[in-house]
């Protein structure tokens, strides 16, 4: 077959599947039709496990036996013309024209038309049949005409140019004769693209991927992405936005610079609403189409981003999961939170294996039946949360788990009334040492841990959190398996025991903790609360108390000394929230005093605008990050009409620094005032 192959352009050889599995067997009825040739021995190979004799069957090279059958058959004229064409226009289908038009009367009965596709496995075997599909053909008159199509779904493992589609009409009585054949291929430009989704709610954000032939000689791209007639992008893998519901035709126009080559995919894209979310998720979800309703497991697939707005709510119902292996940025802000709950109930965020910066800022966890947000091998920031009456029966924690993932940060964020049948009210890690700072842990309830469980050697850095009031059978800590936290500046209020560890040691400074605890600074007071719960457990609201200090608590400057300063610049409090000591509402001028930024949370740059009092002439804005280390300085131009700085999220060195938390302090000789904003890249 290799020789025949090889010697005639018009030889068309193919291997065929069985129904064993194995490729390159010999086509159906291949005994009735080696009579045609006079011979016992039929072509044949099989490849996918093993080889053997390929060229003929108990013998060698049936070249020179086929040869003169060969050429017998191909002088003979065919009763039939057939002009074909193979369209991938999308890696969807691969779709297959032939127009077929009768030559001279045809006697045979029972006639098929055949499409196939043959595929270049390697040099050995370029023509395995992969797809297979036949109709009746009734054309048998001089001059009649007919088209006949078909579709293939696409492998996206295939590679393109060694694809080619095969039309055939045969009869199947008889012998079986073969009456035409015909072969195409890729030749010439070939536009052809997909794209990481092709549906979804607004706004939809669509990445395509140009995946045109050939790979190489291609010099523009031109891309309509909704079918209007305007070209909208000459990027080769652009990003587009669809903002509106509906269905839209995609079209790319490709040129080497001398020919071009157009494909239309038509309703490529289906906007829809945002009632019935399911499959996979891409874009920005904003306040103009909320609620956003999700009715089955989606996902966020790996290079995929879904950026959600400030005062969206989503609502995840019947048992589902929302799976992050790209990128999720949840960026509500002080004007409005991200809700998620659901109508009947939810399982959770899952991030899986995600590399990316993920952001969860602003936002409301509630009425979950598993882990509401859980880190597998994951980087996450969460700040600014609240968790509450989430639920769960597993070991994982009903708010957080943590798995396999150091590069994790939990900060400024409340956890109340959540509850566990199992291991942690509130907080699990397993093998994992995220930061957990100036979090309100508080009122939660589980069987070992009212607020954390850490086991496989978890040793997180919690510092500055308010951890009271919580409910189990054990202690508000539960650690196992080498598991040695460090806990610094923190208040730990327990009516049960504090830790209780197997093969493990915590260490505990500059905390005050019921009981008491070895270490450095450790006090055993009432932290004096401005308005605490009143009791243990969810039975108590922890989101309606204030966790406040009171201006006598014994909390306050009792911290680290060497510790970030708090933001008024004293000692480091106890807990999470720190006292300020420096200005108060009586103060002068202090009314006076405007600061904010915008956008916040950022991505590229925010500007911070400032108002003075008159008489003040000097001053500074300065940038910490979340440690308390000084990251940027400005001077304050007080004579400017436009009193603002902009920040690009860049140090005095001029290095980009990571995203998450960071606060800038506007200080004169009388007046010192600080904010919050959130860098997101």
């Amino acid at each position: 077959m290799r020789d025949l192959a090889n010697n005639f352009d018009n030889f068309i050889p193919l291997f065929w599947q069985s129904s064993s599995g194995y490729v390159g067997m010999p086509s159906p009825n291949y005994s009735v039709r080696g009579g045609m040739y006079g011979v016992s021995g039929i072509p044949h190979a099989r490849f996918g496990g093993y080889i053997s004799e390929v060229g003929g069957m108990g013998s060698g090279s049936m070249y020179n036996y086929y040869l003169p059958h060969y050429n017998t058959l191909n002088a003979l004229d065919s009763p039939l013309s057939i002009d074909i064409s193979m369209d991938l226009s999308t890696r969807s289908t691969v779709d297959i024209q032939a127009d077929v038009e009768v030559t001279s009367n045809i006697t045979t009965t029972n006639n098929k038309l055949i499409f196939l596709l043959s595929y270049k496995y390697n040099d050995d075997y370029t023509c395995a049949v992969v797809a297979y599909h036949e109709v009746n053909f009734n054309l048998t008159t001089v001059g009649q005409t007919e088209t006949f199509t078909h579709s293939f779904t696409y492998d996206p493992d295939w590679i393109v140019p060694d694809l080619r589609g095969v039309v055939l009409v045969q009869t199947f009585s008889g012998n079986l004769m073969i009456l035409q054949a015909a072969t195409c291929g890729v030749d010439g430009l070939f536009p052809m693209f997909s794209s990481n989704v092709q549906s979804g709610p607004p706004e939809l954000g669509v990445q395509f991927y140009n995946e045109s032939y050939p790979s190489t000689g291609i010099t523009s791209y031109e891309w309509d992405f909704d079918g209007d007639g305007t070209w909208d992008s000459t990027e080769e893998n652009p990003y587009f936005l669809y903002d509106a519901p509906g269905s839209y035709d995609v079209i790319l126009r490709i040129s080497d610079g001398i020919d071009q080559a157009t494909t239309t995919a038509e309703d490529f894209i289906t906007v829809t609403s945002t009632s019935n979310i399911i499959g996979d998720l891409s874009g920005v979800w904003t306040e103009t189409y909320s609620p956003y309703t999700i009715t089955d497991n989606v996902n966020i697939k790996d290079e995929a981003t879904l950026e959600i707005g400030p005062n969206v709510e989503v609502r995840i119902n019947n048992s589902s999961k929302m799976t992050v292996e790209g990128t999720l940025l949840v960026a509500g802000d002080e004007r409005g939170n991200v809700l998620f709950t659901t109508d009947n109930n939810w399982k959770g965020i899952y991030f899986f294996l995600s590399p990316y910066d993920n952001l969860l800022s602003y936002a409301t966890f509630t009425n979950c039946t598993e882990s509401a947000v859980d880190i597998n091998n994951s980087t996450v920031t969460v700040t600014n949360c609240t968790f509450y009456e989430n639920s769960t029966t597993t070991q994982k924690g009903p708010a957080i788990n943590v798995l396999n993932s150091d590069d994790v940060e939990i900060s400024w964020s409340k956890f109340a009334n959540n509850t566990s049948t199992s291991l942690a009210g509130a907080i699990s890690l397993d093998n994992s040492s995220p930061l957990i700072e100036r979090n309100i842990i508080v009122n939660n309830e589980a069987n070992f841990a009212g607020a954390f469980s850490l086991k496989n050697t978890s040793s997180p850095d919690i510092i500055n959190n308010t951890i009271a009031n919580n409910l189990s059978n054990w202690a508000a800590f539960y650690m196992f398996s080498d598991s040695n936290p460090n806990i610094e500046n923190c208040i730990i209020i327990s009516t049960e025991e504090v830790f209780i560890n197997f093969s493990c040691a915590p260490i505990v400074n500059y905390t005050n903790l019921s009981g008491g605890y070895t270490g450095t600074g450790n006090i055993d007071v009432d932290p004096l609360f401005v308005n605490p719960t009143a009791g243990d457990g969810p039975t108590y609201d922890g989101l309606a108390a204030d966790w406040s200090l009171q201006e006598n608590s014994p909390c306050i400057d009792a911290g680290n000394p060497a510790s970030p300063p708090d933001p008024d610049g004293t000692i480091a409090d106890m807990g999470a929230l720190y006292y300020h000591q420096n200005v108060s509402v009586d103060e002068p001028h202090a009314q006076d005093i405007l600061i904010q930024n915008y956008p916040n949370p950022f991505v590229h740059e925010t500007t911070i605008s400032y108002s003075l009092p008159a008489g003040v002439t000097t001053g500074s804005i300065e940038i910490y990050n979340i440690k308390g280390e000084l990251v940027k300085q400005f001077e304050l131009n007080t004579t400017s009409e436009d009193q603002n700085v902009t920040w690009n999220g860049l140090d005095e060195a001029g290095n980009g620094v990571a995203n998450g938390i960071y606060f800038y302090k506007l200080e004169t000789d009388t007046i010192e005032r600080i904010e919050k904003m959130i860098l997101m890249k």
